[in-house]
């Protein structure tokens, strides 16, 4: 996507310029990553040019993207990468865009900063939706899987502590399971231990743990290899074409 693409978009529809056009989210974060502090320059722009809406709500009660809040956290993130996007996880009104940016970037750096997140959540909303939650989704996606960010032990232990906590106070049966299903980011003799220990009730919640267990004892095997970059690029596209 070259500088002029995200303007083309923005500038037509379905929707009107204010409401983005023809662009979408990931639009905004695609264009920011390749173009760093140069996109952030032109979603700024754009922002201001066409009036983009910071909460996304009509008079009239109809909701549209908010694309003004997308535009801080991507071009914070454009400007000075997930050190630029700190700032808003403390923020109410962001942290969930910030979350949804870190989500997009494999990195260590991306990992640490949600766990610093999730290490001050208190895991009490029933709402998926939540940053709290959001976030322990991101770590899931960016942790969990064979092509995932590649991290050390101390990381897979703060991991499980984060898990057990959100687990303990889950207050709903899915968000128990997405408690799980984060566990598999933290292939350990430990985790596997915790979740063997583990009783729970409801169907979904033990296939979430039977999976969980599972995939940690399959990471532990002293034959599991890591896929290389070749393959890890072959499984995303796989999982891609899945959805």
């Amino acid at each position: 996507m070259n500088l002029n693409a995200l303007a083309r978009k923005a500038a037509k529809g379905p929707a009107p310029p204010a409401y983005g056009g023809s662009m979408n989210v990931e639009d905004m974060i695609r264009f920011v990553r390749v173009h760093g502090a140069a996109g952030a320059d032109e979603i700024d722009r754009l922002c201001a040019q066409h009036g983009w809406l910071a909460n996304g709500l009509l008079p009239d009660g109809t909701r549209v993207a908010p694309f003004a809040s997308w535009a801080r956290a991507c071009a914070a993130f454009g400007r000075r990468g997930v050190s630029g996007l700190r700032p808003l996880l403390v923020d109410p009104e962001l942290s969930g865009f910030a979350i949804a940016v870190l989500q997009e970037e494999k990195t260590l750096e991306s990992v640490q900063a949600l766990l610093g997140f999730c290490a001050s959540a208190a895991w009490q909303s029933s709402d998926a939706m939540h940053p709290d939650w959001r976030a322990l989704s991101a770590l899931n996606l960016l942790l969990s899987f064979d092509d995932g960010v590649k991290v050390e032990q101390s990381v897979m232990d703060d991991l499980l502590c984060i898990v057990v906590a959100a687990f303990d106070a889950a207050p709903q049966p899915f968000l128990s399971s997405l408690c799980l299903w984060t566990a598999r980011g933290a292939p350990t003799a430990k985790a596997l231990a915790w979740l063997q220990a583990l009783e729970v009730t409801g169907a979904d919640v033990d296939a979430a743990r039977t999976a969980a267990i599972k995939s940690v004892r399959r990471r532990l095997a002293p034959d599991y290899r890591a896929p290389d970059a070749k393959a890890a690029r072959q499984i995303r596209r796989a999982r891609a074409a899945d959805v």
